[in-house]
């Protein structure tokens, strides 16, 4: 089913919203109240990590101290568990220290050679309530701090300005513009991620699904997975729910844009839970096979997949597994990953077939009961082909 003109408004609106890391207030206000407007619950952890999910499911799948953080086996996964959904609000980017005239010291968080910043054009986006407009400028220097791993930017501003420290800044980049299937964004990672958890919400919740799943939206993933630590410690959700990590990865030669959406068997740093993964697999035919006798009367209409390993970036998943949940992880292709275009700061990419390849897909995942029924007839063949051929070793 192609993305409407409505869900099309929805995924605009999240991905033109102002986002770095620690400095993802702007993500969760609109998050907050579409999640009202929508009579979703809403609740968040002591830092800001959001669960969206109905008033039932947040009392039966959240809780506090729930996760102890050491590598244990995860507890089983449960029937009645709903799927969560899992995606991260920030996006790299700039946070102030100080200005002052035309020259702004600033902290920029997240992967981004050195070699993209010098020249390159920036803006600060201060909140609205301070009554301060957007004011750009251009980086003149960055340097890795020692302390922080962090890269701090000497920027020449525009005009003489007073902001407070923390306010956030960003590429000077096009918020958005759409050509047909192709959209050029000022950040899609993981602001296209956030935006698939909230249609994927929508549209099953217009559809009276029998089963919703949860929404779980983390800050500083490009720090190092900072905010979906501390919602692992708090026990935000529980352990025996299924997590579909979902994110804007690199693309890759078996996973181009435009080709549909990915079944992320890892990235490069491990590999998800195998049952899980089965069952993305299972249901991506499933939808594929329902799809493809249907006359596809509009461009776009159809639905794709892939399955790769995506090892262009590391992803919460892997986070998550080794803090005890059961995790499996889903993508859309990227072009010019954390904007690094060919030889200069450029658009993220993505497509509007893909983002709609990936919400089907979710939304036909989250029906499902998790069974790990094909994984043990998988085992039972392979144990009685064992039996069988045995005397042969």
């Amino acid at each position: 089913m192609a993305l409407s003109e409505k869900e099309i408004t929805l995924l605009r609106e999240v991905v033109s919203l102002p986002a770095a890391p620690f400095c993802e207030l702007a993500v969760q206000d609109y998050v907050r109240n579409w999640s009202k407007n929508n009579n979703f619950d809403c609740i968040e952890d002591k830092v800001g990590n959001l669960l969206i999910g109905t008033p039932q499911q947040i009392r039966s799948w959240s809780g506090s101290g729930l996760a102890s953080g050491k590598n244990s086996n995860p507890a089983k996964v449960s029937a009645k568990a709903p799927w969560v959904l899992q995606a991260h609000m920030d996006h790299p980017g700039f946070e102030l220290i100080a200005c002052k005239g035309t020259t702004a010291k600033a902290w920029f968080r997240g992967g981004v050679d050195k070699k993209y910043f010098t020249g390159s054009k920036m803006i600060f986006i201060p909140v609205a309530d301070t009554g301060i407009a957007p004011v750009r400028g251009v980086v003149k220097s960055a340097v890795k701090d020692k302390a922080t791993g962090f890269l701090i930017c000497s920027i020449r501003l525009q005009k003489a300005v007073e902001m407070p420290a923390r306010t956030l800044g960003m590429w000077d980049l096009n918020v958005w513009k759409q050509n047909n299937n192709n959209l050029s964004l000022r950040a899609a990672d993981d602001l296209g991620g956030a935006a698939a958890v909230l249609l994927t919400l929508s549209r099953l919740k217009s559809r009276r699904a029998k089963r919703m799943p949860m929404g779980l939206l983390t800050r500083a993933e490009e720090t190092g997975f900072v905010g979906a630590v501390a919602a692992c410690k708090s026990g935000l959700v529980k352990k025996d729910c299924p997590i579909i990590g979902i994110e804007t990865s690199k693309a890759q030669p078996a996973a181009p844009l435009g080709k549909g959406a990915v079944i992320r068997l890892g990235d490069k740093m491990s590999m998800f839970e195998p049952g899980l993964t089965m069952v993305l697999r299972r249901v991506a035919d499933n939808v594929l096979a329902s799809r493809s006798n249907k006359i596809l009367a509009k461009k776009g209409d159809g639905f794709a997949y892939n399955a790769a390993l995506m090892p262009g970036g590391s992803t919460e998943s892997t986070l998550m597994a080794l803090m005890g949940y059961h995790t499996c992880a889903v993508c859309l292709p990227l072009g010019n990953y954390h904007n690094m275009g060919t030889d200069k700061i450029a658009p993220e990419k993505i497509t509007i077939s893909d983002m709609s390849s990936l919400v089907e897909l979710l939304a036909a995942v989250s029906q499902e009961v998790v069974s790990f029924d094909a994984e043990n007839k998988l085992k039972d063949r392979l144990m009685k082909n064992y039996q069988k051929r045995k005397m042969f070793l």
